[in-house]
Parts: structure tokens; sequence; C-alpha cells
């Protein structure tokens, strides 16, 4: 099993039940990214021994969850990035477009020079309504709360991955992002890795 947060968080479960039930087409999903990550240390502060990145750990969350949500194979990819730190050896802001067989679209941005408020931001735009999600909780368009605690056994995404993982063990059963269901979303960090690399040379 994968650990993307966010197929379990109450807020994209709340969205992914109004898409299968057709009550809501996703147009497009706009994604903020942002950090303040100028050396390798992590969220306490502390050296890591590994170089975070934006495209394969952060964009790759996204990546997961849009073809999640839209249940359609995510058909083209472009990506830009900004200048690479001499230091970490890695771009430290970029931009990712998606778009899905279904037509739908999404817009990551992601930066690790943010100074302000940090975390991923998602706004689904849709047919029918657009909704505000900050990891487990939920507003609308117009930032009116919307009531998720019934979506599932618990508001927290983290406790409720961490329950899938444990009950598909006991079950004996495939889990919720599974390694057979993640690895398509890989495919397309991969390409866009390689498309980076090659505007590098161009």
């Amino acid at each position: 099993m994968v650990g993307h947060t966010r197929r379990f968080n109450p807020s994209h479960q709340w969205v992914r039940r109004r898409i299968q039930s057709g009550d809501y087409r996703l147009q497009q999903l706009d994604v903020q990214t942002y950090f303040f990550r100028r050396s390798n240390l992590n969220a306490l502060g502390q050296p890591r021994s590994w170089t975070d990145h934006l495209l394969w750990h952060h964009a790759a969350h996204t990546v997961d969850l849009f073809a999640h949500q839209t249940g359609s194979p995510i058909v083209q990819a472009n990506a830009l990035q900004g200048p690479v730190h001499p230091e970490l050896g890695i771009a430290m802001d970029m931009s990712v477009q998606l778009r899905a067989e279904n037509g739908a679209i999404c817009t990551l941005s992601l930066s690790f020079n943010n100074d302000g408020p940090l975390g991923t931001f998602f706004r689904y735009i849709g047919d029918t309504g657009t909704y505000l999600a900050r990891y487990d909780d939920l507003v609308t368009g117009e930032d009116e709360p919307i009531d998720v605690s019934g979506v599932d056994v618990s508001t927290d995404g983290i406790e409720l991955q961490d329950r899938e993982f444990v009950a598909a063990i006991r079950a004996g059963r495939e889990p919720n992002a599974s390694i057979a269901q993640v690895l398509p979303c890989y495919r397309t960090p991969a390409a866009l890795e390689a498309q980076l690399a090659a505007a590098s040379y161009a």
C-alpha cells in the first residue's frame, strides 16, 4: 500500500462520492503545494538523510488524487521548473498541467520558496459547485463549511489511511492505494522528468 493520504481525507472522499453518484462533474482541480524549505531539513527542523522533491514527492500525491477522483487516465502532462538549487540539486519551484481522458484538467503550482501558509490546498471546480479542500476540512467556493463528520469513522485522513492498511492485512484483500492501483500515476512524473531534462538541454 502506498501512502497517498489524499484518498482518505474526508474532504476528498466527500467530493469523490458526489462524482461517483453523477451529481458532480469535475472540470478543473487547482492545487497549490507550498513550503519554505531552502535547506535539507524536515518539518521538525531536523536534518534529512534524503532530499525532498517537488515532482517525485509532492506532485505525485496530486497526480494520484487527480486520476483517482476523475476515474480517468491522464493523457497529457506538461511541466515547467525554476532554477535548480546549487546545494540541494533540485528545482525549488514548479508548475504542472494535467489532462484526463474525460476532459478534466489539473493545474498544480509547487514551491519550496513560499514564505507564508504551508501545505497543500485543493480547489475543485465542477459543473455544480466549487469546493476547497484543506486537508480534512472542506468548504464551498464561498468559504462555507461542509460537514464531513459522517463521511467515515474518523475525520482524520491519516488515521483512516492507517485503518485501511491494517484492515486490508486482516482481511487478506487489496487495499485502497495498493501499489497496483497507484503505479500508473508514477508514469506521469517519469514522463515529466524526461520532459524537463530535455528542456534543460534545449
